[in-house]
């Protein structure tokens, strides 16, 4: 069964090949990925003990930034590497975690590529973030004595419904799991469902609760002091929008505008490569609009500049979580259209209401527990979010009710580092004793 997966997994890279080079020409991420695709890694041959942590995008890696934190704060000395799949993920890591000891794009999962790197890193530990599931990497590291964790473990209605359809198959690939640390029960039954061990299934509760605070807070202080200034109001963020999304969210723009004139519209792609689309798309509608990259970087030069557009998109990575704070109101992209919805916690953080559309799909849990604490607002297309919103703004007792109400939510959520911790101590105490006895004997 690995062998035929094997053969498709290889059809699928030689039909996705053009596309991936056509959509990175030029760009160096294609050229220093190539060959950490391929299992050769830029560093020496580690000692036993490190800890391998694979988080394939953005949110992945926001979700695990805490617990990696935890892990360096309790031993400073233990070499932590992250993997990822995306620029933007890695990006991501650079900036919430840049003190771990390395990072490399994954891997592709040929049995030699991903033995390859196990040689190189020797992980005594390796943790896949969320739902990750290659099924060379988990058997190539399972036999080399790695200890083979998912952590905030989760599969969407779509992963279910596709892996459970393979169960057979996915039986095996699971039996090279040790540890599934699942978000919920129903994630947890999944897993269970598709072929995992029931005793090797544990439900953790979900790490973005536990998402620390961005450190990269400059840019969101300097444009509240200039909005506050000008002044701007009410601030609308529309977080990670998907494509044909764009067009809803300025259908939601002119209804808010038009009732309130000095408002200010922040919208955010999700993914760099729509940067220049999405510019060339507000460029066509007249709407005055402003990108971030565009922006002087002190409040002298933002005052002027941020005085008459209506939109200000923000094309960087890593300041939107900050860009949270500004907000009266977050609308999370993704759930407009078919795509899945996108993390609300971050905004719930920052104590804003959040609303969002009828695809929610991917953050199923969160919204409804958003939603049982009177912390969200869910609707069923644009109008009824434009309805919702000039509600929203019109009532700020009920505004801040809900972001209070987000707040709490997080608070009484939070908790599953700490959970998962305990549960890794013991692992990572024998992987001490055991590279303390290998150094001593050497």
């Amino acid at each position: 069964m690995f062998f035929v997966y094997s053969l498709l997994f290889t059809l699928g890279v030689l039909l996705m090949a053009p596309y991936y080079i056509w959509r990175y020409r030029g760009s160096a991420f294609l050229r220093s990925s190539l060959r950490e695709r391929l299992g050769h890694l830029d560093f020496q041959t580690l000692p036993h003990g490190v800890i391998w942590i694979h988080a394939v995008s953005v949110g992945e890696t926001l979700a695990v930034s805490g617990l990696v934190q935890e892990l360096q704060r309790l031993d400073p000395g233990r070499r932590i590497y992250l993997s990822h799949i995306t620029p933007t993920g890695r990006e991501a890591g650079e900036k919430r975690l840049p003190e771990v000891a390395g990072r490399f794009y994954l891997p592709l999962d040929w049995s030699r590529t991903v033995r390859r790197a196990l040689r190189r890193l020797r992980p005594k530990l390796l943790l896949i973030v969320e739902t990750e599931l290659w099924p060379n990497l988990l058997r190539a590291a399972h036999e080399s004595g790695t200890v083979v964790v998912l952590v905030n473990a989760r599969l969407s209605d779509r992963s279910f419904h596709g892996y459970r359809i393979f169960r057979l198959f996915m039986r095996r690939v699971l039996e090279n799991v040790d540890w599934i640390f699942a978000q919920t029960p129903l994630d947890a039954r999944r897993f269970i469902e598709i072929g995992a061990r029931p005793e090797r299934v544990e439900t953790m509760g979900n790490l973005k609760f536990d998402t620390p605070p961005p450190r990269n807070r400059n840019f969101a202080l300097l444009l509240k002091a200039a909005l506050a200034a000008i002044p701007r109001a009410p601030v609308l963020v529309v977080a990670s929008t998907m494509p044909g999304e764009e067009e809803l969210v300025l259908k939601i723009w002119n209804v808010i505008h038009s009732h309130y004139p000095r408002a200010l519209l922040i919208i955010a792609p999700r993914h760099p490569p729509r940067f220049d689309p999405v510019s060339k798309l507000l460029a066509s509608t007249g709407i005055g609009f402003i990108r971030r990259t565009a922006l002087g970087v002190g409040k002298p030069e933002l005052l002027p500049q941020l005085t008459t557009p209506e939109i200000l998109m923000l094309d960087t990575i890593g300041e939107l979580a900050g860009v949270f704070e500004v907000a009266d109101v977050v609308i999370m992209g993704g759930s407009l259209t078919p795509a899945g919805g996108h993390n609300p916690v971050e905004p719930a953080q920052c104590g804003k209401p959040v609303v969002f559309g009828p695809h929610m799909e991917n953050f199923r849990d969160t919204a409804r527990i958003l939603l049982a604490a009177n912390a969200a607002i869910q609707v069923r297309d644009w109008e009824e979010m434009a309805k919702a919103i000039l509600s929203l703004l019109g009532d700020r007792n009920c505004c801040q009710a809900m972001g209070d109400a987000a707040q709490r939510v997080v608070e009484e959520e939070s908790g599953a580092t700490r959970r998962v911790l305990a549960r890794l101590s013991p692992l990572l105490d024998e992987a001490q004793a055991t590279t303390r006895t290998r150094t001593e004997s050497g």
